[in-house]
């Protein structure tokens, strides 16, 4: 015997006398699964995540400090006028100041991580205008390289002899650009060499920005451009992140390759302003 119950193809063969077969159409209804958040939603869970583990350690340490401030300030008895009493309280007030002093450097730090998480989750709003990339990028190197020296490294860069017309936000671009420098420095001992290319290819005006650090690991790269997944000591960890965010608003595209021991190479890719006379490629 077939039938449909339920919504569900039954078959029931082989039956005796005296067999009923009851089935429940509430019993062979099929339980909806749960709705499964969509990649922006679990983004967006990993991101607050993390956020409130990077603000956990900074509050910490302020509320450590505040009570240990204030302890310090309790201690003392001003109602006994006497010199000893005058001279702890000197000396409790002098370590009470320190403590602040730390109290304000976290906060700091803590105006530093909200401040990068929100430019992080905003769209980007860009501020287009035609520039000569060449032209962006050589201000950045003449802005950054005291501090290349400061460092003991070299600085050197070869730009496209051809403008490099791109529709860019100066600002937004000079922001990826200083984040590669300065990543770059921080992956470098001294004597340490930052090399600035840019050229022509297919249409696109290529910057590229590499040292001669120490390279990254492998199994770090998939990761490098993912928010808060940084490794170094007092990062945001939303640099590279963003720097991807605001290359992609231009419609370009940034990419990474590293060798561990000899160094590491961003690449960034942007449209050209007028395709019909900027196609083609540098010569080599």
């Amino acid at each position: 015997m077939s039938g449909f119950w339920g919504g569900v193809l039954l078959t029931i063969s082989g039956m005796g006398a005296g067999l009923l077969a009851l089935l429940s159409r509430g019993g062979l209804r099929r339980k909806k699964a749960p709705p499964q958040p969509d990649e922006s939603e679990q983004e967006l869970t990993r991101l607050t995540g993390e956020l409130a583990h990077e603000i956990k350690n900074p509050l910490s340490t302020v509320k450590v400090n505040l009570q240990l401030a204030r302890e310090a300030l309790d201690e003392v008895d001003l109602t006994e006028p006497n010199r000893t009493s005058w001279d702890r309280y000197r000396s409790n007030l002098a370590g009470a100041s320190r403590k602040i002093a730390i109290v304000q450097k976290e906060t700091e730090r803590l105006e530093q991580i909200l401040d990068g998480f929100l430019k992080y989750v905003r769209r980007p709003d860009l501020q287009l205008a035609t520039v000569d990339v060449n032209e962006l990028v050589g201000d950045m190197i003449d802005f950054y390289t005291p501090q290349a020296h400061s460092h003991a490294l070299t600085v050197r860069q070869s730009l496209s002899k051809k403008p490099l017309m791109c529709r860019v936000d100066p600002g937004a671009l000079k922001q990826v650009l200083l984040n590669l420098f300065i990543n770059a420095q921080q992956a470098m001992d001294q004597q340490g060499e930052l090399m600035i290319r840019t050229s022509r290819h297919a249409g696109r005006a290529v910057i590229h920005v590499s040292d001669t650090g120490k390279g990254i690991p492998p199994e770090r790269l998939p990761t490098l451009f993912r928010p808060y997944y940084s490794s170094r000591s007092g990062g945001s960890g939303l640099g590279l992140a963003t720097a991807k965010k605001i290359v992609e608003a231009h419609k370009g595209a940034i990419s990474v390759y590293s060798e561990l021991g000899k160094g590491t190479s961003f690449t960034i890719e942007l449209p050209l302003a007028d395709l019909d006379s900027e196609t083609g490629t540098d010569a080599a």
